[in-house]
């Protein structure tokens, strides 16, 4: 309220000086000019005003200007005396509270000394032989539990690391044989020897003992050289160990066929035409059943030879 009347009161003041400097007039220097930086206040002016300096307010309201600004410098003055006084306490205070901090660091480790001192005193570690040798023992005592530890789990990691090189060395075992054996095939398929098939068979066998598969081609190969007992037999083997293998009742039914058993070859080509139903398509045109070719029960078998899937 009081800096809206002051600000209101320099406006009316200043108006008649504006507009006399506007008619020519050129005022003297007032001493109530514009404070200089800083905390020093301006002179004041005590030489007497002209006629044309004078302001067309009431000497009341001059008057209430007047003492308005004087009750503003005081108190400015009474604000700039308790600022320092409150920059000095809190200067005070920092102080005071260094002082402490440093007293209270010196007291505490004084009393961390005596506290250390007075354990080493109960603990019996009177001299510092005592204490290092007590150090030296408690030092050599956990050495030795943590090298205990780790040799343990040194073993024990060694023994890991031999089953997995065991079995990486088996599977490894294991693709050899496989690409071998992937080899035998390729050139198995190449020969057209019956004999020489068979002993690519063999050596497959070799690698892969009772594979099912590998038998079953063995007794066609058989059946090719003319040896019905013998494939015959090999294919009594191979159903033993995979009597669900349709490949396996199609070889033993050519083999029964050829020895002259038609009951035994059409329970065995009915069993292979169940398991795998691209065993209809080769059966039509295999030699070996030429003696079932005029049997009811073949051609019921087989079905539609136009129907049949193609064989694998």
């Amino acid at each position: 309220m009081v800096a809206g009347i002051i600000v209101m009161m320099v406006v009316l003041v200043s108006s008649p000086v504006l507009a006399q400097d506007g008619m020519g007039a050129a005022p003297a220097t007032s001493g109530t000019s514009g404070t200089s930086s800083g905390d020093t206040l301006p002179p004041v002016d005590f030489r007497p005003i002209e006629a044309g300096e004078r302001t067309n307010m009431p000497p009341l309201m001059e008057r209430y200007v007047l003492d308005e600004l004087k009750a503003l410098r005081t108190e400015m003055q009474g604000m700039r005396a308790e600022l320092l006084r409150e920059v000095v306490n809190r200067q005070l205070e920092a102080i005071d509270k260094a002082i402490s901090y440093s007293s209270n660091t010196v007291t505490y480790f004084f009393y961390f000394v005596a506290a250390v001192g007075a354990l080493l005193t109960m603990l019996g570690w009177q001299s510092l032989r005592e204490l290092k040798s007590s150090v030296r023992n408690l030092a050599d005592t956990e050495l030795r539990r943590l090298s205990e530890e780790f040799e343990t789990r040194l073993s024990a990691l060694e023994d890991e690391l031999r089953q997995k090189s065991m079995v990486i060395n088996d599977h490894q075992q294991e693709i050899e044989n496989t690409q071998t054996i992937h080899a035998f095939w390729l050139q198995a398929n190449k020969v057209t020897n019956p004999r020489s098939k068979i002993e690519i068979y063999d050596k497959i066998l070799e690698l892969s003992p009772g594979d099912p598969e590998v038998m079953a081609y063995k007794a066609d190969a058989a059946l090719q050289l003319g040896d019905r007992d013998w494939a015959l037999s090999l294919c009594n083997r191979l159903l033993a160990e995979a009597p669900d293998n349709a490949n396996g009742y199609y070889q033993r039914a050519c083999a029964n066929a050829g020895l002259g058993y038609p009951e035994a070859a059409l329970a065995d080509l009915q069993r292979a035409v169940a398991l795998s139903d691209a065993m209809r398509q080769p059966a039509w045109t295999e030699v070996e059943f030429e003696p079932l070719r005029n049997l009811r029960e073949f051609a019921e078998i087989l079905g539609n030879p136009e129907s049949a899937a193609p064989a694998e």
